[in-house]
C-alpha cells in the first residue's frame, strides 16, 4: 500500500503544494501579492461589483477583502467609485495596471497548466476538471462558474 497514492487528500494536497510551488515565486515578478490574481479575475469579469461580492467568490470576510483593495488601489491595479445609488457602497474596477498584471498572470497560469497537464488527453483534461468541479461542489455546495 502507498499511502500517498491511496490517500485522495495527500494527492490533492502534494499536488496543489507543487502547482504553488511553481506559481507563486513569478507572482513577485509581476508585481502581484497572494491572493491579488484572483481579485483582479473577478473583477475583469464582473465590471459591477461591491466588496462583499468580491469577499464571497474568494470565500473571505469582508475586511479581508478590504484590506486587500486598499492595497491594489495604492498599487494602481484597481479603483473605487461611489454608487450613486448607494452612498456606503463602492464600485470597484479594474484599471489598465491591473489588467496588464492580470494578463501577465494568466499567462503564467497557461504555462502551468500546460505542465501539469502534459500527457493528458483533451477527453481526460475535461474530465479531470469535472472531477475537481464535483468535488468542490461537494464539499461546499456551491457550483463553480
Amino acid at each position: 500500500m502507498n499511502r500517498i497514492k491511496d490517500s485522495l487528500h495527500l494527492l490533492i494536497f502534494k499536488t496543489f503544494r507543487a502547482q504553488r510551488n511553481k506559481i507563486r515565486p513569478k507572482l513577485s515578478v509581476i508585481g502581484l501579492s497572494v491572493g491579488q490574481p484572483k481579485v483582479l479575475q473577478y473583477l475583469s469579469e464582473h465590471t459591477e461589483c461591491m466588496q462583499k461580492d468580491l469577499a464571497n467568490y474568494c470565500d473571505v470576510e469582508p475586511a479581508t477583502i478590504s484590506k486587500m483593495l486598499d492595497t491594489m488601489e495604492k498599487n494602481g491595479l484597481v479603483k473605487r467609485e461611489d454608487r450613486k445609488e448607494n452612498r456606503r457602497a463602492f464600485r470597484i474596477v479594474l484599471t489598465e495596471e491591473g489588467e496588464l498584471r492580470l494578463a501577465a498572470w494568466e499567462e503564467i497560469c497557461r504555462s502551468v497548466d500546460a505542465v501539469s497537464l502534459n500527457g493528458f488527453t483533451p477527453e481526460e483534461e475535461r474530465q479531470f476538471k469535472d472531477y475537481l468541479c464535483r468535488m468542490y461542489e461537494n464539499l461546499t455546495g456551491k457550483v463553480l462558474e
